[in-house]
């Protein structure tokens, strides 16, 4: 180090430490001086030859300038780096874990006094999961029903077709077309869009009754006022608990014809024949729900172990744990070029966030630490069925796919989210 500056520790609490640097002033001092005669090497001013100003002039112009500089390199070099130093020697003596990165220290740092530095850090503490194996928890069996597989063949047969012109009322199952005439939303009438046409398929599934009743019966040419009760959690903010009223014009009722179960059609779905077919659609149906009702026995499972395991989740953590979230979630959708700069979150993302966010970090620390007391590792035969997984739903080459995976770091992380879920798998009772 450049500097050998005093150090205190303190702890504000059993969950956060706080390390005071204090540089002597004879020392910055010595720093600033040194810097001073850097940095004249390299001014020139009217007058003097490069590098020949005097001393005492430059300090008078360029002193500030100079002094803030030097406390930067000491704060953001050796004083950081001590500080790491220092939390790495808790997390190997004391097996402390970093909830979140220590944020912007508090500094004095005035010309002609001690400077002082003080970080501080949110730190969990070892955490030894009990009674993870007693939770008495299963996974419900999963059964697909013939009625479920014939509705998604017919929801995949609509794909496929073709709307034809009917010369008649609408009925269940009809596509309606038009165009909208007025609409007025919680008594305040609205300005319609340049092109206000619509098409919907009237089905049983329609949420909206009111709306299912006012399609019904209509034909081409004819105009039609009618209005909406919107429940108080409808998906759209705007429509939330409110009525509409509107008046529409039909341009068209078309009907679907659906195609024929036939050779061509099976090619077109990629299927070899029905059974195949059904056979495909009910393996997707009973994945699906198994899905479901693991999620819904691990969510059981973990409300228990939470019980049995209470520990404090620090809001240093929550906070940075959101902001990597949102950092995500940029990375993924912009295509702005500073989608790399940091994310300060805002409160109201924050208290949006918490819960959400809070149970992932219970959830994930009580989890590793059943990695760790179980001494989970997938094996290489768990790992090639994931990578084969993958390869299967991006139609590849099982070892092009692991080739890749192997070169950019993937592999890896197949690995640990394995340890995840053995650890899941022994909250539920299942087996690997």
């Amino acid at each position: 180090m450049a500097v050998t500056p005093k150090t205190n520790i303190s702890m504000a609490d059993e969950n956060h430490r706080s390390v005071e640097f204090t540089v002597s002033f004879s020392e910055m001092d010595k720093l600033f001086d040194k810097n001073i005669g850097e940095f004249r090497k390299q001014v020139s001013m009217k007058g003097f030859r490069p590098g020949q100003v005097p001393k005492q002039l430059f300090v008078s112009r360029f002193g500030d300038e100079v002094y803030r500089e030097t406390v930067e390199r000491v704060v953001n070099g050796d004083l950081k780096n001590e500080f790491e130093k220092i939390v790495e020697t808790w997390k190997t003596d004391e097996k402390l874990e970093i909830a979140a990165p220590a944020e912007q220290g508090e500094l004095q740092a005035e010309r002609g006094q001690d400077l002082v530095y003080k970080l501080t850090i949110a730190l969990n503490k070892p955490l030894v999961a009990q009674g993870y194996k007693e939770l008495g928890v299963k996974v419900s069996a999963a059964v697909v029903a013939e009625n479920e597989v014939s509705e998604v063949i017919q929801d995949v047969r609509k794909r496929f077709a073709k709307e034809v012109v009917a010369n008649r009322p609408s009925k269940l199952g009809d596509i309606v077309k038009g165009k909208y005439l007025k609409q007025v939303i919680g008594g305040e009438e609205k300005i319609l869009p340049e092109n206000p046409v619509f098409g919907i398929e009237i089905s049983e599934e329609m949420s909206l009754k009111d709306l299912k009743e006012a399609l019904i019966g209509l034909s081409a040419g004819e105009e039609k006022e009618f209005s909406i009760s919107y429940p108080n959690d409808h998906q759209s903010t705007e429509l939330q608990g409110k009525t509409a009223e509107y008046k529409i014009a039909i341009t068209e009722v078309c009907e679907l014809e659906l195609p024929a179960l036939d050779e061509k059609y099976f090619s077109m779905v990629g299927a070899k024949d029905e059974e195949d077919f059904k056979t495909r659609i009910t393996d997707d149906l009973l994945k699906d729900k198994r899905q479901r009702v693991r999620q819904i026995a691990l969510k059981e499972a973990f409300d228990k172990l939470i019980e049995k395991n209470p520990f404090p989740v620090l809001e240093e953590q929550i906070k940075f744990m959101a902001e990597k979230s949102l950092q995500r979630q940029r990375s993924r959708y912009s295509q702005q070029e500073n989608e790399e700069e940091e994310i300060k979150i805002s409160k109201e993302q924050l208290d949006a966030m918490r819960p959400e966010v809070s149970r992932f970090i219970q959830e994930d620390r009580l989890l590793h630490s059943i990695i760790e007391q179980e001494s989970l590792k997938p094996t290489q035969a768990q790992v090639d069925a994931k990578i084969q997984e993958l390869a299967d739903s991006a139609r590849m080459d099982f070892a092009t796919v692991k080739d890749a995976m192997r070169k950019n770091g993937q592999i890896n992380s197949i690995r640990e989210n394995l340890k995840l879920e053995l650890a899941q798998n022994l909250l539920i009772g299942e087996e690997a």
